[in-house]
């Protein structure tokens, strides 16, 4: 098990976060599709890269997951799972709404999380039961009882539209929510808005679809916030779950009811 200097990981994330926000700035819009992968394998995988360089120097026994990981890769072995442009489309849009996020897994369980606002210089991270903190402050879910009149978020994974079940289920499931809260809200990068549950200030978040890679690490950051990380139908959240929902106890427990009470063609 390889110990970690956390404030010093956190410290390289704010370096690599002021050098993105140094090129959202001086970037203009991308409309055009192939330019904005072009432009996004350019800007996220030179982040990625010295991310990579400099925490393979410093822990050379924890390894790199690029793209799928295999079953047995996930179940062994400590590895680093990195998103350093969550809200990728915002950024090349000059959307000032993304952040960055990096996972430590052991074991096939996150065990360190950091996930960072750059544009607002505002860190969430968390260690396996050790708490979470924002800017280096304890931080808890809110106190809500239910999901009633709350303010809750949810979202889609990359190219939802591919997969028709994942439509269908986050329509239907928008459908319902809309009639029992206050405000849905999509608020772009899904690991942030993982992170807002964790500090109070979204009362819940649900997605359909697969996208562990984006909510892994804000799973931990919730649980260790006092909160709830499962799938919709209640059982346990891992890297390759098909749903995520994550709130309060109490509103996490009215959400699975009404989400499970929603009829999917």
């Amino acid at each position: 098990m390889t110990a970690i200097d956390t404030e010093a990981v956190l410290e390289l994330l704010r370096e690599v976060g002021a050098g993105l926000c140094e090129t959202f700035w001086q970037s203009a819009p991308v409309a055009d599709v192939d330019e904005m992968w072009r432009a996004f394998h350019r800007i996220d995988g030179d982040a990625s890269a010295l991310l990579r360089r400099e925490l393979s120097a410093r822990y050379p026994a924890i390894a790199w997951a690029d793209g799928e990981l295999s079953e047995a890769h996930a179940r062994a072995g400590e590895y680093w799972i990195c998103d350093a442009i969550d809200g990728a489309v915002q950024f090349l849009r000059a959307i000032p709404n993304w952040c960055m996020s990096l996972t430590l897994m052991r074991e096939g369980v996150p065990v360190f999380s950091a996930i960072y606002d750059a544009m607002h210089d505002e860190m969430f991270h968390a260690l396996w039961g050790h708490g979470a903190w924002y800017n280096g402050k304890p931080v808890r879910v809110n106190a809500r009882a239910d999901h009633y009149q709350a303010m809750v978020a949810s979202s889609q994974p990359t190219f939802a539209s591919r997969h028709g079940q994942v439509v269908q289920q986050a329509g239907a499931a928008l459908s319902a929510m809309l009639s029992d809260v206050a405000a849905v809200r999509n608020l772009g990068p899904t690991s942030l808005q993982l992170a807002y549950v964790a500090c109070g200030r979204l009362d819940g978040f649900w997605q359909y679809g697969e996208d562990g890679y984006n909510c892994i690490g804000g799973t931990l950051l919730v649980r260790e916030a006092g909160g709830v990380a499962t799938q919709a139908d209640g059982q346990p959240y891992h890297l390759h779950a098909a749903s995520i929902v994550v709130a309060p106890p109490g509103v996490h427990a009215s959400m699975l009811q009404r989400l499970q009470q929603v009829p999917v063609a």
